[in-house]
Protein backbone atom coordinates (compact mmCIF):
# COMPACT_ATOMS: atom_id res chain seq x y z
CA UNK A 1 0.00 0.00 0.00
CA UNK A 2 1.05 3.66 -1.03
CA UNK A 3 0.61 7.23 0.76
CA UNK A 4 -1.70 7.81 -2.63
CA UNK A 5 -4.25 6.14 -4.09
CA UNK A 6 -6.65 6.64 -7.03
CA UNK A 7 -10.23 8.66 -6.65
CA UNK A 8 -12.83 7.59 -7.98
CA UNK A 9 -14.73 10.21 -10.42
CA UNK A 10 -18.21 10.00 -11.82
CA UNK A 11 -21.12 11.61 -13.44
CA UNK A 12 -24.54 12.28 -11.64
CA UNK A 13 -27.74 12.69 -13.31
CA UNK A 14 -27.59 16.04 -12.74
CA UNK A 15 -24.43 16.58 -14.71
CA UNK A 16 -21.80 17.44 -12.30
CA UNK A 17 -18.71 15.47 -11.51
CA UNK A 18 -18.79 13.54 -8.14
CA UNK A 19 -15.46 12.55 -6.28
CA UNK A 20 -14.72 9.70 -3.82
CA UNK A 21 -12.48 7.16 -1.91
CA UNK A 22 -12.36 3.83 -3.53
CA UNK A 23 -15.78 1.80 -2.37
CA UNK A 24 -12.62 -1.00 -1.23
CA UNK A 25 -10.66 1.58 0.79
CA UNK A 26 -13.89 3.27 2.28
CA UNK A 27 -15.05 -0.22 3.77
CA UNK A 28 -11.41 -1.23 5.09
CA UNK A 29 -11.70 2.17 7.11
CA UNK A 30 -15.09 3.78 7.54
CA UNK A 31 -14.42 6.28 10.05
CA UNK A 32 -11.34 7.94 7.91
CA UNK A 33 -11.78 11.40 7.26
CA UNK A 34 -11.98 13.60 4.09
CA UNK A 35 -9.91 16.61 5.41
CA UNK A 36 -9.73 18.43 2.08
CA UNK A 37 -10.42 18.58 -1.04
CA UNK A 38 -9.45 20.41 -4.46
CA UNK A 39 -10.27 20.74 -8.05
CA UNK A 40 -8.03 22.46 -10.47
CA UNK A 41 -7.49 23.48 -13.88
CA UNK A 42 -4.78 20.92 -14.86
CA UNK A 43 -4.43 22.64 -18.41
CA UNK A 44 -3.77 25.83 -16.65
CA UNK A 45 0.20 26.13 -15.93
CA UNK A 46 -1.10 28.17 -12.64
CA UNK A 47 -2.61 25.52 -11.58
CA UNK A 48 -6.45 27.70 -11.05
CA UNK A 49 -8.82 26.21 -8.37
CA UNK A 50 -11.71 25.83 -9.53
CA UNK A 51 -13.59 24.56 -6.40
CA UNK A 52 -11.92 23.89 -2.86
CA UNK A 53 -14.27 23.60 0.08
CA UNK A 54 -12.77 23.63 3.46
CA UNK A 55 -13.88 20.25 5.02
CA UNK A 56 -11.38 20.42 7.46
CA UNK A 57 -13.50 23.03 9.12
CA UNK A 58 -16.34 20.37 9.57
CA UNK A 59 -17.31 19.44 13.07
CA UNK A 60 -14.88 16.53 13.74
CA UNK A 61 -12.13 17.41 11.52
CA UNK A 62 -13.52 15.99 8.16
CA UNK A 63 -16.25 14.44 6.51
CA UNK A 64 -16.62 10.51 7.29
CA UNK A 65 -15.87 8.64 3.88
CA UNK A 66 -18.70 6.12 5.36
CA UNK A 67 -21.27 8.88 5.26
CA UNK A 68 -21.34 9.73 1.60
CA UNK A 69 -21.00 8.03 -1.96
CA UNK A 70 -19.38 10.79 -3.52
CA UNK A 71 -19.15 14.15 -2.82
CA UNK A 72 -20.53 16.57 -6.11
CA UNK A 73 -18.46 19.21 -7.79
CA UNK A 74 -19.50 22.48 -6.10
CA UNK A 75 -22.21 20.87 -3.40
CA UNK A 76 -22.72 22.95 -0.46
CA UNK A 77 -21.67 20.95 2.71
CA UNK A 78 -23.27 22.19 5.99
CA UNK A 79 -20.50 24.43 7.92
CA UNK A 80 -17.62 24.00 5.46
CA UNK A 81 -16.66 27.31 3.80
CA UNK A 82 -16.28 27.20 -0.08
CA UNK A 83 -15.87 29.70 -2.78
CA UNK A 84 -18.40 29.22 -5.63
CA UNK A 85 -17.80 26.44 -7.66
CA UNK A 86 -16.27 27.68 -11.63
CA UNK A 87 -17.71 25.95 -14.46
CA UNK A 88 -16.04 22.87 -15.93
CA UNK A 89 -15.31 23.26 -19.25
CA UNK A 90 -15.70 20.50 -22.28
CA UNK A 91 -12.69 19.41 -23.31
CA UNK A 92 -10.60 20.08 -20.12
CA UNK A 93 -7.93 18.52 -17.53
CA UNK A 94 -8.67 18.54 -14.86
CA UNK A 95 -7.04 17.60 -11.33
CA UNK A 96 -8.81 16.23 -8.08
CA UNK A 97 -7.46 15.71 -4.64
CA UNK A 98 -8.71 13.96 -1.59
CA UNK A 99 -6.04 14.23 1.53
CA UNK A 100 -7.86 11.50 4.25
CA UNK A 101 -6.82 10.91 7.46
CA UNK A 102 -6.91 7.67 8.41
CA UNK A 103 -8.50 5.82 11.75
CA UNK A 104 -6.17 3.09 11.16
CA UNK A 105 -2.65 4.39 11.90
CA UNK A 106 -1.12 1.56 10.29
CA UNK A 107 -2.83 2.71 7.03
CA UNK A 108 -0.33 5.03 5.20
CA UNK A 109 -2.92 5.98 2.43
CA UNK A 110 -3.54 9.63 2.92
CA UNK A 111 -5.01 10.89 -0.29
CA UNK A 112 -6.54 9.82 -3.28
CA UNK A 113 -6.38 11.77 -6.86
CA UNK A 114 -7.28 11.47 -10.14
CA UNK A 115 -6.98 13.26 -13.64
CA UNK A 116 -10.21 13.68 -15.96
CA UNK A 117 -11.99 15.84 -18.73
CA UNK A 118 -15.79 16.29 -19.18
CA UNK A 119 -16.75 15.43 -22.08
CA UNK A 120 -20.35 15.77 -24.33
CA UNK A 121 -23.16 18.18 -23.11
CA UNK A 122 -26.83 17.07 -22.07
CA UNK A 123 -27.51 13.40 -22.59
CA UNK A 124 -24.30 12.95 -23.86
CA UNK A 125 -22.21 14.22 -21.06
CA UNK A 126 -20.07 12.00 -19.39
CA UNK A 127 -16.51 11.70 -17.66
CA UNK A 128 -13.82 10.52 -19.07
CA UNK A 129 -10.67 9.09 -16.97
CA UNK A 130 -7.06 10.25 -17.52
CA UNK A 131 -4.93 7.27 -16.64
CA UNK A 132 -1.42 8.08 -15.45
CA UNK A 133 0.52 6.51 -18.48
CA UNK A 134 -1.28 8.80 -21.00
CA UNK A 135 0.23 11.02 -23.04
CA UNK A 136 -2.76 13.40 -21.09
CA UNK A 137 -1.50 12.92 -17.54
CA UNK A 138 1.17 15.48 -18.27
CA UNK A 139 0.43 17.74 -20.92
CA UNK A 140 -3.07 18.28 -19.33
CA UNK A 141 -4.97 17.25 -22.19
CA UNK A 142 -8.40 14.93 -22.68
CA UNK A 143 -6.27 12.87 -25.44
Amino acid sequence: MSGMGTAEVTLLEDGRACFAVPAKNAKRDPAARIQAMSVVDDADQSGRKMWAPRLWEMQGGGLPVSSLSCIAYGQTLEGVPASPALELAENRAYYVSLNVRPSDRSDPTRGYYAKFCVLGRGAERRIKLIAENSPGWDSGSCQ
